[in-house]
């Protein structure tokens, strides 16, 4: 999905800069006003991403980790013994 974005947010942004320009010297450029355009899209995505995102559920970590039979590990014997 992240390739997929990347692509699809690129090619966006190019035919936006492709259709905003500028005369410079005989040439044309992208224009400010494409780049505003573009930052401004890409701040919109980024939002409607923190809310897609604050949606979604989270798993509980605290439940998942299970107490080891043996008590805490010390570093130190656990070193000791590879030795």
């Amino acid at each position: 999905m992240r390739c997929i974005g990347t692509s699809f947010a690129s090619a966006i942004a190019g035919v936006i800069l492709a259709q905003m320009t500028t005369d410079f010297g005989g040439r044309a450029l992208p224009s400010e006003n494409g780049f505003k355009v573009v930052m401004a899209i890409g701040a919109g995505a980024a939002v409607l991403a923190f809310v897609v995102a604050s949606f979604l559920p989270r798993e509980d970590t605290a439940a998942q980790e299970a107490p080891a039979a043996d008590g805490p590990v010390d570093a130190a014997k656990v070193t000791e013994a590879n030795v």
